[in-house]
């Protein structure tokens, strides 16, 4: 469907950068290797071409937490899974950031004196407004992610990649426990002339939030914009 808006509807031929974050950045791989000749360059930040086995347990962790608490009802809750929808929240703040981001008590400038306490300022007020529903379809559509999983590549997930065209610079965080560097500079292996641009940060997979880290993260879109 996005396709079919940018070229049928608004006419454009060629994009001239694909770029995203986390599940964005996911969706520029696909973009770059579902229509490779459309798409010029491509910077997927924080993110990966196929979600990866280890990613894959976080994730179901997160699922158990929402589908364990009572209130849930099989998804046909009248309220709110209140606390299951805080044990999702205390999950993702263990790997949301990093464990030098809690070692050097990265969370106190943002107010909190304590893990826990940082847990319910920072994570739990946001999980707290999502639908718990709603979260576990963006789980399903994390899990499934993978370039290759159709007709064009049949699972060959290496040819999905060596059809990527464009000029490419993955920037995966080094903290990130989601999506580590070692699975970027494997995917970048297979795409010509791909660069992995590493980015350090304690803040893990939630860099962007880092005012201090984004100048790193900008560079690589700035260079293949001016290319």
């Amino acid at each position: 469907m996005q396709h079919k808006l940018i070229t049928e509807k608004l006419g454009v031929e060629r994009l001239r950068l694909v770029t995203g974050f986390s599940m964005g950045a996911c969706q520029a791989f696909q973009w770059a290797a579902q229509f490779p000749d459309v798409v010029r360059a491509a910077c997927p930040i924080a993110g990966s071409a196929r979600t990866g086995n280890f990613n894959k347990v976080f994730l179901l962790a997160l699922r158990r937490a929402l589908e364990l608490d009572p209130a849930y009802e099989d998804g046909f809750y009248d309220r709110p899974p209140v606390n299951g929808l805080k044990a999702f929240a205390a999950i993702y703040a263990g790997w949301g950031t990093s464990e030098p981001f809690f070692r050097e008590g990265a969370y106190m400038p943002l107010g909190s004196r304590s893990t826990e306490e940082h847990v319910a300022d920072f994570w739990e007020p946001f999980f707290l407004r999502c639908d718990a529903n709603n979260l576990l379809s963006q789980l399903w559509t994390w899990e499934a992610g993978d370039i290759s999983a159709n007709p064009t590549y049949g699972g060959n997930f290496e040819a999905a990649l060596g059809a990527i065209k464009a000029r490419t610079t993955i920037v995966p965080i080094d903290n990130d426990r989601y999506f580590p560097p070692v699975d970027s500079k494997n995917e970048a292996r297979h795409i010509p002339g791909a660069e992995v641009r590493v980015v350090a940060s304690v803040w893990g997979h939630m860099a962007l939030m880092n005012p201090a880290d984004i100048p790193a993260i900008d560079a690589p879109l700035n260079e293949l914009l001016a290319g």
